[in-house]
């Protein structure tokens, strides 16, 4: 008996003993859990600071224009906010700028109708709360309503819809912004403009301004909204040209070509002795387009402008014949603006009614060759130029000039080209050159409004798909900056 209590005494102790190590490797690490735990804490969000409110508006001015790479409208660019995201659709054209210091967007939109739009209420109309909705996508839901923005009003001052807006971003700023919409016929105008919360003077004093340098260019409508315009701000010569086509050499002051499919342009001004008559206007064409046949001239008016239409028919340097049309127009101080159309077919008078109509739209292109007087769009910065130092009369050096020399005169004999003239350097952006965004899906306009950017601008967005009616804006981008309050109608 002794023996096994002895034995039952001494497994006991065992069992004992073996829980007692188990224990002390296993709960350690419930204690490391529990302690973890208990020291883990929640990260704040990080608070934002909204910008200082802006009392003094003295420095926000509007000295510069932007014209739209259309054409088809131009806008005062306020102190600080960058021209970024812009859009050309078959039914409408925009304009983004943004200020990432104020946290700030301005959205130019311009939409052409399929007909005349009759009034207020049918302007109205267009903004629903599915089509603000999706204009407003860039920014936060409201949980409440399911939407991306709180409708604040909606009123109407003179001839135009005023709308008024909360939003936020996904950070939880709050931002407010007015757009107001109008139209002219068929083209329906609206301008948006987004700021802080705390920046609602600021909103107005934009507005007001930027509806004031807001010049539409009804002196195109009927032409396409997805053509180009190439712009020369030291002349103010402007013409349209459709979307394919391409600037292949331009520069403020000089002659510029851009060439298509069908045809090829050359635009200049130069000054001249006296207006050109119907006999002078014939010897332009054979004195700047070598090998040429004049076949028809007849007077011409564009707006303030006349002159001539000059058809003619040439050779090219391989023997192929082809036709032209030079438009002529007399301006101010003997100034003699030209636009030369070559296209490559043969024996075609673009001045025979039968001829223009088959050509439509080389014709439509012509048509568009104006003077745009008004516009404050600088000038763009030249391309600076390296001049490298003449090379060492070596034997191979001269060797090389001589071979050129002999390419040159059999090209030269060959050659029926218009007088030489220095050639700038190539280029394939309208002036002015903007930012070609990416297209997008989005119904214009205006499309989506960015959120505004933190001192970068916002990243081009994608050009809409075209839509038989005017969509209202497109999501407007978030600004950023926490407060809430409403906007009040000016």
């Amino acid at each position: 008996m002794d023996n096994s209590a002895a034995r039952r005494a001494s497994m006991l102790l065992g069992g004992i003993m073996i829980a007692a190590i188990a224990l002390s490797a296993i709960l350690p690490i419930f204690t490391q859990n529990a302690s973890a735990q208990q020291t883990l804490q929640p990260t704040d969000a990080p608070t934002v600071t909204s910008p200082p409110v802006v009392t003094d508006f003295s420095g926000i001015t509007f000295d510069t224009d932007y014209l739209h790479p259309s054409g088809l409208f131009s806008v005062g660019v306020p102190t600080g906010w960058i021209p970024g995201q812009q859009t050309t659709n078959a039914t409408g054209v925009e304009i983004t700028m943004n200020n990432g210091t104020l946290l700030s967007v301005v959205q130019t939109a311009l939409q052409i109708a399929q007909a005349p739009v009759a009034d207020l209420d049918a302007i109205d109309a267009l903004y629903t709360s599915a089509t603000l909705n999706s204009s407003w996508s860039n920014y936060a839901r409201y949980s409440d309503t399911g939407l991306n923005y709180r409708e604040q009003s909606r009123t109407r001052e003179d001839n135009k819809l005023i709308i008024d807006f909360e939003l936020k971003n996904t950070r939880g700023q709050v931002f407010v912004a007015r757009q107001v919409a109008w139209a002219d016929s068929d083209w329906v105008y609206s301008i948006r403009v987004v700021t802080p919360d705390n920046q609602i003077d600021l909103l107005k004093y934009l507005m007001d301004n930027i509806i004031k340098n807001f010049k539409p260019n009804r002196i195109f409508a009927g032409t396409p909204a997805d053509w180009l315009a190439y712009f020369d701000p030291s002349t103010n010569l402007i013409i349209r040209y459709p979307g394919s086509w391409r600037v292949t050499d331009s520069a403020p002051g000089r002659p510029t070509s851009i060439d298509g499919s069908a045809g090829s342009l050359r635009i200049q001004s130069q000054s001249v002795s006296a207006p050109l008559d119907e006999a002078a206007a014939r010897n332009w064409v054979s004195a700047n387009v070598a090998g040429t046949t004049v076949t028809s001239a007849k007077e011409t008016k564009h707006g303030e402008l006349s002159g001539f239409m000059v058809a003619y028919t040439y050779a090219d340097a391989d023997g192929n014949q082809n036709s032209g049309l030079a438009l002529l127009l007399n301006g101010a101080n003997n100034t003699l603006y030209s636009v030369n159309m070559r296209i490559f077919e043969a024996n075609v008078d673009l001045n025979v009614d039968t001829a223009q109509v088959s050509h439509s739209d080389l014709m439509m292109i012509l048509s568009t060759f104006q003077l745009l007087p008004g516009l404050k769009v600088p000038l763009p910065t030249p391309t600076p130029t390296v001049t490298l130092p003449p090379p060492s009369p070596t034997l191979e050096v001269t060797a090389t000039v001589e071979a050129t020399t002999e390419v040159t005169a059999e090209a030269t004999a060959e050659m029926t080209a218009e007088p030489a003239t220095s050639t700038p350097v190539p280029t394939n952006t309208p002036v002015p050159p903007t930012n070609t965004p990416v297209p997008t899906n989005t119904a214009v306009p205006p499309s989506a409004t960015p959120v505004p950017p933190t001192a970068t601008s916002v990243p081009p967005t994608s050009t809409p798909k075209p839509s038989n009616t005017p969509v209202p804006p497109t999501a407007t981008s978030t600004p950023t900056t926490e407060s809430t309050a409403e906007v009040t109608p000016a």
